[in-house]
């Protein structure tokens, strides 16, 4: 799952600063599409976004890369996560919860392992940012209600989403035959405006604009493919220092795309705070770097939530434990195109920098992370194979078991998502030394 944290992006929306610049660096070449009568590229047609993308390029000159994504991602009008339903087979890309349920049972089993080890709180919440369509949640819940003394403790449900359509599809699946009448605005001082809706387990399901709105309880925080579609600056090392990729319009015959990337000549603002850290200092020119300051921040406020109120979190996505560069990519009906490609069509999305999200946990003295771990080491420590077996014995037809197989190698097959996905932990260990489950043979950062 990718970008869903509207809140940041939109205040950012309209405060991100536009740079002049000069010389070209472009994406890897894809194919193009001619006029029949000439060999010049067929430009793509104009979207009301990327009209919009052009003509403030023309004005205002280039952007950065994180302003591109949040207008492509979440600008109110014509981001691609404010169409609603994007998600699964008839939609764009596919995630683990949709393909398994196993995925969503087992992390709700991780978490009911962290609550027995941190001393089974007798008040908590499940918090999720990026809930896609409420399948990952409505799995996790039917996993846990089968432990009545922890599933008691569960004040509330908390989704972090601002997408009024994905909202609607969320509440189809976590609180079945309701309707919009029976979402509730509350008011809450702390929050302001919170949509809620009941389940018939008496579980509330809250949704929030952002992470500051969020009660201030024992958490449980879920950020499955969350952080791969925060924004981020790209920079390259060149002869002079750390120089940024920007957003430029692009009217010339080279391609057909509206659109380009371009290296500014001179510092910006963010090529002289981000890539200060020592951690770049060996790169090579020519070399990449793509930063999420963004990423930082979230992760920053997510360990702080947990300092204050005790809880547990896991971050799940695809990515390395170090800083990558031309890892950016879009998706389109379950194909890889061009991310300059009609902006706001298709998912934009780049790999995580764990050790990021690690240092920027670090401040917070209560709270350790650990790994990541693969996903495969993870569901396997937590007992996938014999929850397919239990299922295996359900099936009713050779085609459904044969199905839950091929869902099982796909979480778990090094060669499919068991190696590229990687699994963070973070707790609030209160002076527990003990280790989260799936995570013995990683050592934790303090």
């Amino acid at each position: 799952m990718r970008l869903h944290y509207f809140a940041v992006a939109r205040r950012q929306l309209l405060t991100s600063s536009t740079l002049r610049l000069a010389s070209q660096a472009g994406f890897k070449a894809a194919p193009r599409r001619f006029n029949s009568s000439t060999t010049e590229p067929l430009k793509e047609s104009l979207s009301p976004l990327a009209k919009h993308l052009h003509d403030s390029m023309k004005i205002t000159g280039p952007i950065t890369m994180a302003h591109y994504m949040r207008q492509v991602l979440v600008n109110p009008l014509s981001g691609y996560y404010m169409k609603g339903d994007v998600f699964g087979t008839e939609g764009d890309f596919v995630t683990s919860p949709e393909i398994s349920q196993m995925f969503g049972e087992l992390a709700g089993i991780w978490y009911l392992t962290e609550w027995h080890r941190l001393g089974k709180p007798s008040k908590t919440q499940l918090v999720e940012f990026g809930p896609g369509r409420g399948t990952l949640m409505d799995d996790m819940l039917r996993a846990m209600a089968r432990f009545p003394e922890m599933y008691k403790t569960i004040q509330g449900v908390q989704l972090v989403e601002a997408s009024p359509g994905l909202r609607k599809v969320q509440r189809a699946k976590l609180i079945p035959g309701s309707q919009e009448s029976d979402v509730k605005l509350i008011e809450d001082s702390q929050s302001g405006h919170v949509q809620q809706c009941i389940r018939s387990d008496g579980i509330a399901i809250n949704w929030y604009d952002g992470i500051e709105d969020l009660p201030e309880v024992w958490s449980m925080i879920m950020a499955h493919e969350f952080f791969d579609a925060l924004a981020i600056h790209t920079f390259e090392k060149t002869d002079e220092g750390w120089r940024e990729m920007l957003v430029d319009f692009d009217d010339t015959n080279e391609t057909e795309y509206n659109f380009r990337l371009v290296r500014c000549p001179q510092e910006t603002n963010a090529s002289k705070t981000l890539t200060q850290n020592d951690m770049f200092k060996d790169y090579k020119t020519g070399d990449r770097i793509e930063i999420s300051p963004d990423s930082w921040e979230v992760m920053r406020k997510m360990a702080e939530l947990v300092d204050r109120n005790g809880g547990v979190g896991l971050a799940i996505d695809y990515g390395q434990d170090y800083a990558q560069g031309h890892t950016l990519r879009a998706i389109r009906q379950h194909k890889i195109v061009h991310p300059m490609s009609d902006p706001g069509s298709a998912d934009l999305s780049a790999d995580v920098d764990f050790l990021a999200l690690k240092n920027a946990a670090k401040p917070v003295s209560s709270v350790s992370t650990y790994g990541p771990v693969t996903q495969g080491q993870f569901l396997h420590s937590l007992g996938i194979e014999t929850r397919l077996k239990v299922l295996l014995k359900g099936a009713k037809t050779r085609e459904r078991a044969l199905d839950m197989i091929k869902s099982y190698e796909r979480l778990v097959n090094p060669e499919e998502m068991g190696q590229i996905y990687k699994v963070l932990a973070f707790a609030n260990n209160e002076d527990n030394s003990n280790v989260p489950v799936a995570f013995e043979t990683s050592p934790s950062k303090q």
